[in-house]
C-alpha cells in the first residue's frame, strides 16, 4: 500500500460515493439532474449506466474518466476491442492526453478477452480476484481505481443473466470501504426487461437518461445471493413504501412548518415581540415539545426574554446561572444540541436536570451580527420516541437566525435612533469642549458606551488631553497613559488616522475590560472606547463605534468651521474697526501734512500738530514736549483739546526717577515710541495715574520728534479708553511724528537760510577720526573750504582748496573724507607754496553735511595742525541747544568755541544793483548790457557774441574777455564771502 494510502486511512477512503457523483456534477457534457445522495452511506460505490444511445453512454464516460486521470488515479476502462478505438479518439477529442496517461499507467484499456472471458468462458470467481488484484495494486502506486466497464458481450457470448447478476451483486462486497469505484455500462435496447430488472437490483446507484439517482430499489448481495430471497425482497419492498410515506409526511410536515415559518416572518402587522410568541409556539407544535424560550447571556447573567409552556422556572424575565441550566452545554458548543432522551443519554447527574427535570431538549445559539445573544431552545418533561431530524433541526436554525437577524435589526434601529438624538444635541453644542461633554453624556445612556471618553488634540501643547469620560471610564480606562507619546496607542491611532484596537489588559484598565477601540476625530482628537464581551469588539460593535466617533468628529468640524468663521467675522469687524481708524488716522495726518506743507514756524507746526489732533476722537489730549538736557524735564510747549490743567498739575523728566518712568520720559530717553495701553493697569503711569484717570484719560502714547538724530521734542497723545494704540496705530502715528521732525528740521533749515538775524556757531572738531582732521595732521596742508552747491538729487557737491602740499602727496594719503573720490579742478603756486583746488560729493558724517540736516548753514570750513574750524549760521528761532547737543553726539573732541548773534544787512534793489556793479569798469558794463538787450543771452540767442562785437567796434576775443571778466565778478558778489547775501 502507498504511503498516501497509509495516510489516508485515519481520515476516510481516498475515493468514495461523492467522487463519481461530483465528476457528473461539474461535467459540461452531463447535463441531467443529480439526485442528492446523503444519508446513503451504506450503499456502496458501483454505478449502473443504462442508455438509450452512444450519446447518453459518452456524456456519463468521460467526465467520470477524466475526473480520475485529474485526480491522480488509476482508470481501468474494459470493453470490446471493436469499441476501444473509439473510446480513446473521444477522450483525445474531449481534451485528454490518453498517450501520456497510458504511457504514465494512469489509463488503462483492457479488452474484455483479457478480463472477463480470459479463460474462453465467464467466471465469477476468477474475475473477483482479477478485480481484488487491480485495487491492491492501483492503490499502492495511485490514489485510488475507477474502473468502467461495458456489458454488451454479456449478450454476444450467452453468458447466463442470472449467473452475472450473482457476480455483480457479490462485488458490492469487494469495493464496499476500498479506494475503488466502477461503472458499468448497460445497453437498454440489447438486455430484456426483465434482465434489467435484475440489473437494477444489483447496483446501489443508477444513471438513466442522464439523471443520478439513489436505487430505492437495491438489494444487498446478502438477500440477492441468499436462499430466502423472496420473503426478504418482499419486506425490503414494503419496508421502502413505508419509508417513502414517512418521509412524504415529514416532507409535508417541513414544508408546512417552512410555509408557516416564512408567513409569519413576513407580517408586518406584528411586532417582534408579538413574533417571537408565535415563533415560539409553532416550534413547539412542530417539533411536539411542550417548551419553548428565548434566552440573552451577559457578563454571566442568563435572562429568559420569552417563553411557552408550563414550567414554573421557565417563565419570561426570570433569571438563572448559565452554569445550572441546559443551554449550559450549547453555550460550550457554541452550536445546536439535542437529546431525545436525557437519562439514557447521562444527563441525570447534571445540575440542570436536577432544577429543570427536562427529558427531551434541543437549542442552538443566537447570533446578533457578529456577537453571541444567547440560545433558543424547545424542551418537554418526557422523553421523545424519535431523535430529532435534519429538518427538525434546520427549522431551530432557521428561526435562531431570524430572532438574530431581528435582534440586529431593532439593535441597529436603536442605534440610529440614539445617534440621530445624539446628533441633535451636538448641533446644540457650541464648540468642542461642549461636544465632547454631550458625546460621553450620551455614550454612557442610550448609546450603552459605558467605558467612554474623548480625548482632545490641545494645539498649544502639542498633545492629547482627555476633555471628557463617563463616569465609568475615569477609574476604568487610563486615557492618559494611553495618550503618552510616541508609543501611546492613543497617539498612535490619532497621528496614523486609523482604528486601533488593543487588549485591555493594560495598567489601569478595568478587570473585565476585554479590549480598548481608539478611533481618530480628524485633527480634532480621538474618540475611545472599551468593551467587557468576551472576544472584544465585533466587526458590528466596531463598525458602530467608528460610526459614533464619525458623528462626533463632523460636530468637531462644524464647531472647528463655526469657530473660524467667528473668527472671521471678529477680524472683519477688527479689521473694519482698523480701517475706520486707518481713514480716520489717514484724514488727519493728510489734513496735518497739508498744514505742515504751509508752516514756517517750528511752532506753527506744533500748533497745528496739537489741534488737529485732540480734535479727533478717540484722542483727548495732545502735547508737545521739550527737553532740557541740562534739568531732564520734559516741558510741555504746545497743547490742545481737554487739558483741564492737567499739564500743571503734572512733572515729566526723561531720567530714572519715577516721574522719568512715564512713556513720555522713555521715550526721550530710548528715542523710540512707548504705549501705555490701559493707565489704571500700568505700574509706571502711577505718578500721573489719579490726574488722568480724572480727566478721562485712560491710554496713552508717546512719540519723540527724531530727525537724523536730533531730537526736535516729544508728542504726547492721550485717548479715552485703553488697547486704542494698537499696532495699527502706533505705526502710523510713528511715521507722523518722523513727518513732523522732518518739517521742524525743513522749516529750521530754511530759517538760518533766509533769516535777517542769525546766530552764529563756531566750532572747534579734534576729532581724529575726522577726514579733514586726519588729512591736515597727516600731510601738513591747510583746508579750506570754498563754497557748496546743491544739487537736484539732495547730495551736495564741495569745492575745497588746499595750501601747501602738492595734489600727488594729498592723493597718496589713504584718509576718508566722508566724500566721494575728489577731483583735481586746478593747481598752481602761490608764491612759494602750492595750492590745489577739489571738487567731491559730501557724505553723510561729513561736517558741512551733518550741519546742514540739523537746520544749520555751514558758513566756513578750515583744517589745520589737527583741528577743524567749522562755522554754522542757525535761524533765530532755532534750539541752540538741540543743534549744539546733536553735534557733539556726532564727533568726539568737539567744543562750542564762540556764539554770536549778527542781523544780515537789508538793501533796497537800487543799492543791490549799485554793490553788484560797483566793481565793473565802464567798458565791462557797456559790454554787458549791450549783449543783454541785444539778445545775447536770449534763448535762441537773436544775436551772436560776434555780431555783439561787431556792434561795439571790438573783435570777438575782446568781447568774450569782457564778458567773462563781468561774470567772475558778479558772481564773487552773490556766492562769496561779504557777498550781498550775507
Amino acid at each position: 500500500m502507498s504511503t498516501k494510502r497509509h495516510l489516508d486511512e485515519d481520515r476516510g477512503r481516498v475515493l468514495g460515493l461523492d467522487n463519481g457523483v461530483d465528476a457528473l456534477r461539474e461535467s459540461a457534457e452531463f447535463r441531467g439532474p443529480i439526485e442528492p445522495l446523503d444519508g446513503h452511506d451504506h450503499a456502496n460505490d458501483h454505478f449502473a449506466l443504462v442508455y438509450d444511445d452512444r450519446a447518453e453512454r459518452l456524456a456519463a464516460t468521460v467526465p467520470f474518466l477524466r475526473q480520475g486521470l485529474d485526480a491522480g488515479e488509476k482508470c481501468l476502462y474494459v470493453g470490446d476491442e471493436r469499441s476501444l478505438e473509439t473510446v480513446v479518439d473521444l477522450l483525445r477529442d474531449r481534451g485528454v492526453d490518453v498517450d501520456g496517461a497510458v504511457e504514465s499507467g494512469s489509463l488503462v484499456f483492457a479488452s474484455v478477452q483479457d478480463t472477463y472471458l480470459r479463460d474462453g468462458s465467464f467466471d465469477p470467481e476468477s474475475m473477483m480476484e482479477v478485480y481484488g488484484t487491480e485495487i491492491e495494486a492501483a492503490t499502492a502506486e495511485f490514489e485510488a481505481l475507477r474502473v468502467v466497464a461495458e456489458t454488451g458481450w454479456i449478450v454476444e457470448n450467452g453468458v447466463p443473466i442470472e449467473a452475472f447478476m450473482e457476480y455483480e451483486s457479490r462485488i458490492n462486497e469487494l469495493f464496499d470501504g476500498a479506494d475503488a469505484i466502477a461503472l458499468c455500462q448497460y445497453d437498454r435496447e440489447r438486455f430484456p426487461a426483465e434482465e434489467l430488472i435484475e440489473i437494477v437490483r444489483v447496483h446501489p446507484h443508477l444513471i438513466y437518461d442522464t439523471t443520478v439517482c439513489h436505487n430505492v430499489y437495491y438489494t444487498p448481495p446478502a438477500e440477492f445471493c441468499g436462499p430466502d430471497r423472496p420473503e426478504r425482497e418482499l419486506d425490503r419492498m414494503l419496508g421502502t413504501l413505508r419509508e417513502r410515506a414517512q418521509a412524504k409526511a415529514s416532507l409535508h410536515g417541513q414544508t408546512e412548518a417552512l410555509r408557516s415559518h416564512h408567513a409569519l416572518a413576513s407580517r408586518s402587522d406584528l411586532s417582534f415581540d408579538e413574533k417571537l410568541g408565535r415563533f415560539l409556539e409553532l416550534g413547539c407544535e412542530y417539533l411536539r415539545l411542550d417548551i419553548g424560550f428565548l434566552s440573552h447571556t451577559a457578563n454571566g447573567r442568563f435572562e429568559l426574554v420569552d417563553a411557552v409552556g408550563d414550567h414554573e422556572l421557565i417563565q419570561p424575565g426570570l433569571t438563572a446561572n448559565p452554569m445550572e441550566t441546559y443551554c449550559r452545554r450549547v453555550l460550550e458548543s457554541d452550536g445546536l444540541v439535542a437529546v431525545d432522551d436525557a437519562p439514557t443519554a447521562g444527563w441525570t447527574d447534571d445540575r440542570a436536570y436536577e432544577i429543570y427535570d427536562l427529558d427531551s431538549y434541543v437549542g442552538t445559539t443566537v447570533t446578533v451580527g457578529d456577537e453571541r445573544y444567547g440560545t433558543l431552545c424547545f424542551a418537554a418533561r418526557e422523553a421523545r420516541d424519535r431523535s430529532f431530524s435534519e429538518a427538525e433541526r434546520t427549522f431551530l436554525e432557521l428561526t435562531a437566525q431570524w430572532i438574530g437577524y431581528e435582534l440586529e435589526r431593532e439593535q441597529c434601529q436603536a442605534q440610529l435612533a440614539a445617534l440621530n438624538e445624539m446628533s441633535r444635541d451636538l448641533m446644540d453644542a457650541e464648540g468642542e469642549s461642549a461636544i465632547a461633554e454631550a458625546t460621553v453624556a450620551h455614550a454612557g445612556g442610550t448609546l450603552a458606551l459605558p467605558l467612554t471618553a474623548v480625548v482632545q488634540y490641545d494645539r498649544a501643547a502639542g498633545g492629547l488631553e482627555t476633555a471628557a469620560r463617563t463616569e465609568r471610564a475615569t477609574d476604568e480606562l487610563p486615557t492618559a497613559a494611553l495618550s503618552e507619546t510616541p508609543s501611546g496607542s492613543l497617539w498612535e491611532a490619532f497621528t496614523a488616522g486609523e482604528t486601533r484596537v488593543v487588549d485591555g489588559d493594560v495598567s489601569g484598565a478595568g478587570d473585565d475590560v476585554t479590549e480598548i477601540a481608539a478611533v481618530p476625530l480628524g485633527s480634532h482628537g480621538v474618540f475611545v472606547t472599551a468593551t467587557e464581551a468576551n472576544g472584544g469588539f465585533t466587526e458590528a460593535a466596531l463598525e458602530f463605534v467608528e460610526t459614533t466617533a464619525a458623528t462626533v468628529e463632523t460636530a468637531c468640524g462644524r464647531a472647528g468651521r463655526e469657530r473660524l468663521l467667528a473668527e472671521r467675522e471678529r477680524t472683519l469687524e477688527e479689521q473694519n474697526d482698523s480701517l475706520e481708524r486707518l481713514n480716520r488716522i489717514n484724514d488727519t495726518i493728510r489734513s496735518i501734512g497739508q498744514s505742515l506743507v504751509g508752516a514756517s514756524t517750528r511752532g506753527e507746526i506744533e500748533t497745528v500738530v496739537c489741534e488737529q489732533l485732540a480734535d479727533v476722537g478717540p484722542y483727548e489730549l495732545a502735547w508737545v514736549g521739550d527737553h532740557d538736557p541740562v534739568t531732564d524735564e520734559v516741558t510741555p510747549r504746545e497743547w490742545a483739546g481737554a487739558e483741564k490743567g492737567y499739564l500743571d498739575a503734572t512733572t515729566v523728566t526723561a531720567d530714572e526717577r519715577t516721574t522719568g518712568r512715564g512713556p513720555a520720559g522713555r521715550a526721550v530717553r530710548t528715542r523710540e515710541t512707548r504705549v501705555v495701553d490701559n493707565i489704571v493697569e500700568d505700574p509706571d503711569f502711577e505718578p500721573w495715574r489719579q490726574a488722568a484717570l480724572t480727566r478721562g484719560y485712560h491710554a496713552s502714547i508717546a512719540l519723540p520728534l527724531v530727525y537724523d538724530d536730533a531730537l526736535y521734542g516729544v508728542l504726547n497723545v492721550y485717548a479715552n479708553q485703553p488697547g486704542v494704540f494698537d499696532e495699527l496705530e502706533r505705526s502710523v502715528l510713528a511715521e507722523l511724528a518722523d513727518t513732523i521732525a522732518y518739517a521742524i528740521n525743513a522749516v529750521e533749515s530754511k530759517r538760518s537760510l533766509v533769516s535777517d538775524e542769525v546766530t552764529e556757531l563756531e566750532f572747534a572738531v579734534g576729532d581724529d577720526d575726522l577726514g579733514v582732521v586726519e588729512l591736515a595732521c597727516e600731510t601738513g596742508c591747510d583746508l579750506t573750504l570754498e563754497g557748496i552747491v546743491p544739487t537736484p538729487d539732495g547730495r551736495p557737491r564741495a569745492y575745497a582748496s588746499t595750501r601747501g602740499v602738492p595734489a600727488e602727496e594729498l592723493r597718496a594719503a589713504a584718509v576718508d573724507l566722508e566724500t566721494s573720490e575728489p577731483t583735481l579742478v586746478s593747481e598752481y603756486e602761490d608764491g612759494d607754496e602750492p595750492v590745489c583746488l577739489f571738487e567731491a560729493t559730501l557724505g553723510e558724517r561729513s561736517l558741512c553735511e551733518t550741519a546742514r540736516r540739523h537746520g544749520g548753514r555751514p558758513r566756513s570750513l578750515t583744517a589745520s595742525e589737527g583741528t577743524a574750524t567749522l562755522v554754522v549760521e542757525l535761524g533765530v528761532e532755532a534750539d541752540v541747544r538741540e543743534f549744539v547737543a546733536a553735534f557733539g553726539d556726532a564727533y568726539a573732541d568737539t567744543e562750542l568755541v564762540a556764539q554770536r548773534s549778527r542781523e544780515r544787512p537789508r538793501r533796497s534793489p537800487t543799492e543791490l544793483r549799485a554793490t553788484l556793479t560797483e566793481e565793473l569798469t565802464d567798458r565791462q558794463l557797456e559790454v554787458l548790457q549791450t549783449a543783454y538787450f541785444g539778445g545775447y543771452f536770449a534763448t535762441p540767442r537773436g544775436r551772436t557774441g560776434s555780431e555783439v562785437a561787431e556792434s561795439l567796434g571790438i573783435s570777438q576775443p575782446t568781447f568774450n574777455t569782457h564778458v567773462r571778466a563781468a561774470h567772475r565778478k558778479l558772481c564773487r558778489q552773490l556766492f562769496e564771502s561779504g557777498g550781498p547775501d550775507r
